[in-house]
């Protein structure tokens, strides 16, 4: 009977009228409170976050700091003082003429580096301080980068790498400057010599030893006195003739408006002064056309003349000069003075 009645008898969700839902557990209640992902941050862990941000900030501030200060210790302060590399000299004095003008060498120094020459090709540096006089009447320039070399023992002729002197020196003028040239590291500045003329225009070289022997007076030019007087007949006008008088003959290495001489030549000037006795003008034309030097039959016209074309009545120890150039060292020398029409010539010799 229990059975059956059990059987009969409705289960609470069997029985009629509304049912109601299981019973959820409150909030919390059977879990851990361990934090998961998906619920919001505590307050204290983001305060946390945000403090290892800025300390990490901070240290990465100044690590670069630090690193930039370090790279500016590296640059060389512009007042920073360098040390001085140390400087030998030796002093030269010596001087030679090149190309109307007169350089003396007052001396010479060796160093690594010089502090006001920042072209330094080389490992080391000769510099030479010269002076230079132009005792001529005339402007004179000199390229020394073509024109100057310096001649160490076992090396090539060395240009300058830096050049601290005037190119141009006007008439009666001086200046003084410094030639740098790169040299190999140990050179001695006894065995140095500077050498003028370029080489490129066959010019006549001048060579100053920095010791031993050295005779300037080879590369000067020198004066002869002459007495020769030349009656020279104007052709063009029967009767008329003018009077030469030869004073002096020079020999020089080089000449106004032409500068050095070429290389075994030596220019040879005549200095005149002439005189037009007649009543008239007389006009031979310019020295080129009627002068001339012969040597061994050879023929060479004046490369310049300074005599005028022509006399005024009565003209009385009128200067002018002619120019030429011939081998060096000449002593016999044979002028001739052309007809001014017609062939040939009158010859006559000077003696140096």
């Amino acid at each position: 009977m229990s059975d059956l009645h059990s059987l009969a008898s409705p289960s609470p969700t069997d029985r009629p009228g509304p049912r109601l839902a299981p019973a959820v557990p409150a909030r919390g209640a059977g879990r851990s409170s361990r934090w998961r992902p998906d619920e919001e941050k505590p307050s204290w862990q983001r305060l946390w976050l945000a403090l290892i941000l800025i300390v990490a900030l901070l240290a990465l501030g100044g690590a670069g700091l630090f690193v930039w200060g370090w790279l500016r210790s590296l640059e060389p302060s512009p007042n920073a003082s360098l040390p001085t590399p140390a400087v030998a000299t030796l002093r030269v004095a010596r001087a030679a003429p090149y190309a109307g003008l007169t350089f003396q060498v007052t001396d010479a120094q060796y160093a690594t580096a010089f502090s006001d020459d920042p072209i330094r090709p080389g490992p080391a540096q000769v510099r030479l301080h010269l002076h230079v006089i132009n005792t001529s009447n005339t402007q004179v320039s000199v390229i020394y980068y073509e024109a100057a070399r310096l001649l160490v023992p076992g090396q090539k002729p060395i240009a300058p790498s830096n050049v601290n002197l005037a190119v141009a020196l006007g008439p009666g003028k001086s200046a003084d400057g410094w030639l740098d040239f790169p040299v190999p590291q140990g050179t001695r500045l006894e065995t140095l010599k500077l050498q003028l003329g370029s080489t490129t225009l066959n010019e006549s070289l001048v060579v100053i030893p920095f010791s031993g022997p050295f005779n300037p007076a080879s590369y000067s030019g020198k004066i002869y006195p002459q007495n020769l007087t030349i009656f020279y007949t104007y052709n063009a006008q029967p009767g008329l003739y003018l009077t030469y008088h030869l004073v002096s003959v020079e020999r020089q290495f080089a000449y106004s408006g032409w500068g050095q001489v070429k290389a075994g030549q030596q220019y040879y000037i005549f200095n005149f002064r002439v005189d037009n006795p007649n009543g008239v003008a007389v006009n031979p034309g310019p020295g080129f056309d009627y002068l001339r030097l012969v040597l061994d039959g050879n023929v060479r016209a004046p490369l310049d003349s300074t005599l005028p074309t022509g006399f005024k009545p009565g003209a009385h120890q009128v200067g002018g000069r002619v120019m030429f150039s011939a081998p060096a060292g000449l002593h016999s020398l044979t002028l001739r003075f052309l007809y001014q029409y017609g062939q040939g010539g009158n010859d006559y010799s000077v003696q140096l």
